[in-house]
Formats: structure tokens, C-alpha cells, sequence
């Protein structure tokens, strides 16, 4: 069986709920940019508008080491959690500050948490007026969080042109999961993620999805604002294994490594998708 295209994608983001606690990501990003030198990976960073403002210089270094930079809200409040004129003005404030940051022009936006859901589709619009030529924010699963189970993996084009990049999801049992990121990627094993990844439809856009806190074992629990306690321990176990794990999947000769999701759009990756989705659809629903 040939091998399965696979792009690298890192949520950079201070998840901190408290600022007086040590900052970690800065440490593990750079690990991370070191990871993917040696691997030989030009991954899409999702990063917030507002730790870039605070750490610019993070910011240009990933972008001068080829990785793109993608939009990942202002602050990493939901979607949902926003009124329409609020989201409008901090995506527009974000995608502003790491313009400017990095120089480039910045095509793509991940909602926190995957927020993007039927409840707040009224973003596309914004989205699209905002300049974004594509979105990698949505779960097609049910989930205690945001998802969006009415719909499926494959990549498809909005209404209004906007590229949706849905999260790549198999089956486990009863259980719908995004098995190729972050807290699924850690405790499930390696065997499964790879076995999943042969059965997946031709069609699917194989994407991981990773923070800097899932390689980081080091750092001291933090307990998540609003979560039961068991919760913020399963966040934050299984850690000590990421690299390794991440090391042989991306090495064993079932997957090679995509582009950016930028430059795969240039090159005309996503050129023959014909299916588009209307938000009035789930709006009226």
C-alpha cells in the first residue's frame, strides 16, 4: 500500500490558567522546531494572535525556519463564546499582529477547542470577508466540548469559497475520535493510529494536531479552571512518549509529509473537491 500524505500542524498557544506559573511553551516550541529540523517537516502553526504580540520573536523564528503561520484566534476563546462583532474585530486585530510578525500574509484560521460549530456559523462569512482562503476548524464528531457531528472528514468548500479542513476522525468502538491529535495521540496505541490510517478514505486530509504542553512531561499539573480534577490529569499524563511516538510515525514508511496546508492550496491540492456546504443549511435547523 502506498504511503498516506500526512500534514504536521501544532496549536501554539499559552494554555496557562494562570500566568503566574512557569511558561513552558517557549521552552517546547523550540524543541519542537528542532524536532521538526531534524525530521525534515514544514508543518502549519496555528499560533494566537496574542502570544505572538507578547512573543514575536518565537513567532518569526518558526516562520523563518518555512513552517507557515495560521491564525488561532486573538485570546483562545471559543467561537461560541464570542458575538459576531467581537469575533470580527479580534480575528481582524490577530491576523493584523502576525501579519506583521512574520511579513507574510496569513491565509488560515483554527478555532479554538474547534469551536466552529452550528451554533456560530455566521463566522464563515467573517471569516472569508477577513481575506482567510481556508478553516481547519471543525470536529465531525460528537464531543463533550464543540463538534460538529452532522458532518463528515473530507475537506470541502463553504458557500462563500471559504476551504473547510475538518479533522480527520475513525471509529473506536461507540466512539467517534480525532485520533491523529494531541490527547487521542497520546493514549491511544501506536499500532491503532497506524491501522486507522490505512483505512482512511481516500478523500480524507490526513492532519495531525499537536500544543507544545503534549510533549512536555516536566511540566507541573495544572489544574484546568472548570474541569473535574481527573480531567486535568488525564490532560496532562502520557506525555514522556509524544516525540518518540511522533518520531516513528512520521519515519516508518507508512506516511511521507505534506506541505503546509498554504502551499498545498497554491499548488492545487484541493482544486477538485466539489462538494460545498451552505451554513443557512444547519442555521434553519
Amino acid at each position: 500500500m502506498a504511503p498516506r500524505e500526512i500534514t504536521v500542524t501544532l496549536d501554539l498557544e499559552d494554555h496557562r490558567p494562570d500566568p503566574r506559573l512557569p511558561k513552558r511553551y517557549d521552552v517546547m516550541t523550540e524543541k519542537l522546531l528542532e524536532f521538526f529540523r531534524e525530521q525534515r517537516i514544514q508543518a502549519t502553526i496555528f499560533t494566537v494572535g496574542k502570544l505572538a504580540e507578547n512573543d514575536p520573536d518565537l513567532v518569526r523564528r518558526a516562520a523563518a525556519a518555512g513552517h507557515e503561520i495560521a491564525l488561532h484566534s486573538y485570546d483562545h476563546t471559543p467561537i461560541v463564546k464570542q458575538t459576531p462583532k467581537v469575533f470580527r474585530d479580534h480575528t481582524k486585530r490577530a491576523k493584523g499582529i502576525l501579519e506583521d510578525v512574520t511579513g507574510r500574509e496569513i491565509v488560515g484560521y483554527r478555532a479554538p477547542i474547534f469551536s466552529l460549530t452550528k451554533d456560530c456559523l455566521w463566522a464563515v462569512e467573517i471569516l472569508r470577508e477577513l481575506g482567510f482562503l481556508y478553516s481547519s476548524s471543525i470536529l465531525p464528531a460528537a464531543s463533550p466540548l464543540y463538534g460538529f457531528p452532522e458532518l463528515s472528514s473530507p475537506a470541502f468548500l463553504w458557500s462563500n469559497g471559504l476551504l473547510e479542513i475538518p479533522a480527520p476522525v475513525a471509529r473506536f468502538g461507540p466512539f467517534t475520535l480525532p485520533y491523529l491529535g494531541g490527547f487521542y495521540f497520546r493514549y491511544l496505541p501506536a499500532a491503532l493510529i497506524r491501522k486507522q490510517i490505512g483505512k482512511a478514505a481516500q478523500d480524507d486530509c490526513l492532519w495531525t494536531y499537536f500544543h507544545p504542553y503534549d510533549f512536555d512531561p516536566d511540566e507541573r499539573n495544572p489544574r484546568i479552571e472548570g474541569a473535574a480534577p481527573w480531567v486535568s490529569l488525564l490532560l496532562w499524563f502520557n506525555r514522556g512518549h509524544t516525540f518518540r511516538k511522533l518520531r516513528t510515525l512520521v519515519s516508518g514508511g507508512q506516511v511521507t509529509i505534506a506541505r503546509p496546508f498554504k502551499e498545498q492550496i497554491a499548488e492545487g491540492a484541493f482544486d477538485r473537491i466539489t462538494k460545498t456546504v451552505d451554513p443557512a443549511t444547519f442555521a434553519q435547523a
